[in-house]
């Protein structure tokens, strides 16, 4: 299934207040597809991790509560033209990383403290590599994913993996003093931590996993610099827009850090952050085109891992839309994809 929309962003209508705002239509100027597979790829992921993570749950209610989420989806539909076994090995790895970051915001647990979340996160990086820790789940858990992804990356990909990985545990480790003491990082800061907090280097590369192609030769060029600049931050934007609802309270959203130092009411921190999806979507859109016209950009692997990251900007929109995750335990996603947001009570949804 397939679709692509273009709207401009829309102006409020009202005026929202400290705890109800407006979400105008985003541009989606990228497609959707889910993979044919995702339905069987959900379930199976489902298994995996009530198989490899369970222990790291507070009993069957809490790994209930993950499972609605819907993660299993976000494989699915950022990576729709993988094969079977790649799209599978996506969505267990999202799985595997979301709950990390679940994790890393108990702040009774592993996100306590920074130095016992890097700890950990060490011990977790041994997994992908010849060290598994085997009295750690995630640990056991990251050793059976290297086990089917490591076959199906290059040398150079597997010192990429095992950096970006790093990169990305650490970034959560260096959010964790903000969410702590209540401190809000400027925009610049905010945005130098969220690039890697956010795993951006393997998502990059996990896109080139699932499109079974190589960039490494060519993604520090600047042509790939300018693509990944605006494609990384629209995913990072439209991501603090749609979880804003769960991340209630937590400086390390683009919203609350427009809040927080323009001094401006939710809503025009919303519209604000509006505009700049729309400037980066755009963005990567030009860059995009630009590449495709250059001699690397008629290379048929480059062509191929830019139609999958199209697909990946595109389809992580749209689980962010339907995820639980984001609208509360109990949500049923209509299709909607504007309109008010409540920020207190039970399962929200898109008010007209």
């Amino acid at each position: 299934m397939h679709h692509t929309t273009q709207s401009p962003t829309a102006a409020p209508t009202a005026t929202g207040t400290a705890d109800r705002y407006f979400l105008p239509e985003l541009p989606r100027l990228l497609p959707v597809a889910y993979h044919p597979q995702a339905a069987q790829t959900e379930f199976r992921s489902n298994a995996w991790v009530r198989r490899h993570l369970g222990a790291c749950f507070d009993g069957e209610a809490h790994l209930l509560r993950l499972l609605r989420e819907r993660v299993g989806l976000y494989g699915p539909l950022t990576a729709p033209l993988a094969d079977d076994q790649r799209v599978l090995d996506l969505a267990d790895f999202y799985h595997f990383v979301g709950l990390i970051d679940d994790l890393a915001v108990d702040h009774s647990a592993l996100g306590a403290n920074s130095s016992g979340a890097r700890e950990v996160f060490g011990r977790v990086l041994s997994g992908f590599g010849a060290d598994t820790d085997p009295a750690l789940p995630l640990g056991r858990a990251a050793a059976d994913l290297w086990r089917r992804v490591s076959p199906g990356l290059s040398p150079r990909q597997t010192d990429r993996f095992r950096a970006a990985l790093a990169v990305f545990l650490d970034g959560i480790a260096a959010e964790l003093p903000f969410q702590l003491g209540g401190g809000v990082p400027d925009y610049r800061t905010y945005t130098e931590l969220r690039l890697d907090s956010f795993g951006c280097d393997f998502i990059l590369l996990l896109n080139e996993y699932a499109m079974a192609v190589d960039m490494s030769g060519l993604r520090e060029t600047a042509a790939f610099a300018e693509l990944h600049g605006h494609g990384m931050r629209q995913m990072i934007l439209v991501n603090d827009l749609l979880s804003l609802r769960k991340e209630q309270g937590d400086p390390m959203n683009a919203v609350r850090v427009l809040e927080h130092h323009d001094r401006i009411p939710l809503q025009q921190a919303v519209d604000r952050l509006c505009g700049l999806v729309e400037r980066h979507e755009r963005g990567y859109v030009a860059a995009r085109d630009a590449l495709l016209r250059t001699a690397p950009g008629r290379r048929a692997d480059v062509r191929a891992y830019l139609t999958g990251l199209d697909h990946l900007l595109g389809g992580a929109q749209e689980f962010e839309y339907l995820t639980p995750r984001y609208f509360g335990d109990g949500s049923v996603w209509d299709g909607t994809t504007s309109g008010w947001v409540d920020l207190s009570g039970g399962p929200a949804r898109l008010v007209p």
